[in-house]
């Protein structure tokens, strides 16, 4: 037999507390549930870290949209993967050895959603792009992407979006910033968390122009009763000069969803 093929990456810290990614999974379900339905869609959680909960809360979150998801959780250390294997139930849970050549782990099976969560923090900032590509490779036309970083208990979240195209190419869909309001907060909390490729650039003139509008919109607003009142008001005038998604379902729940990547010129 052809021998596995080596996991791409490198091992990362791993710590996730319970419900961490719980802003992330509640975001697909409300904002993209088709993609969640129909079929038996496979999705991967890749580097899932110490303990196999992230795996696990994913799939229960999302199985009132379908009892026939299945989910694969990916990490490239073995230890961590002999640790979370009681917890699989193939074919609908299971735990395998990889990394970011997803494609390798799932031998040739396509997911429709990839989840690589708090893991290219730990890179640098040119690693990123090679990343992301290999990664899209296990992706079915239309699967998504996604990938972002969160602050240790999860209260505040960014993260990028990515859609396959039929041609096989990945696009950005949109940038999401998510809050579960259960503590003040201003835009700028926000910035330690952005994504790899965003962290080290919030002087170019993009990510400065976006940030302090957002400012801006908080300021004018700091009037109103209540950290939602101010989030959905601020979002309103920042609507004005960036696309900014008004969803209600979304904004209510605390999600600032940016149709945008924050590169490029303002």
């Amino acid at each position: 037999m052809p021998h596995a093929a080596k996991p791409v990456g490198q091992a990362t810290r791993g710590k996730t507390a319970l419900n961490r990614l719980r802003q992330i999974d509640v975001y697909m379900a409300l904002a993209h549930p088709g993609l969640l339905r129909g079929g038996a869609p496979l999705i991967v959680d890749v580097g899932f870290g110490a303990a196999a909960w992230t795996t696990l809360e994913m799939r229960t979150r999302w199985l009132g949209l379908n009892p026939r998801l299945r989910v694969v959780g990916l990490e490239i250390d073995p230890l961590r993967v002999a640790e979370a294997l009681p917890h699989a139930h193939p074919p609908q849970i299971s735990f395998r050895l990889g990394g970011f050549n997803v494609s390798d782990a799932l031998q040739g099976e396509k997911a429709r959603l990839i989840r690589c969560y708090n893991v290219l923090r730990q890179y640098d900032e040119d690693a990123v792009k090679p990343a992301l590509d290999t990664m899209s490779l296990a992706l079915e036309p239309g699967g998504i992407l996604i990938e972002g970083t969160s602050n240790p208990s999860g209260r505040m979240v960014v993260f990028d979006l990515y859609q396959k195209a039929s041609t096989g190419v990945i696009n950005h869909h949109s940038l999401v910033f998510g809050s579960n309001f259960r503590a003040l907060i201003e835009p700028a909390d926000f910035q330690t968390i952005l994504p790899k490729r965003l962290i080290h650039r919030m002087r170019d003139p993009l990510p400065a122009a976006f940030f302090a509008a957002w400012q801006e919109a908080f300021w004018r607003t700091r009037h109103l009763r209540g950290i939602k009142a101010q989030w959905i008001s601020a979002a309103r005038l920042l609507q004005a000069r960036f696309p900014v998604s008004l969803q209600p379902g979304l904004l209510h729940r605390g999600y600032l969803v940016l149709r945008g990547s924050l590169q490029g010129q303002p």
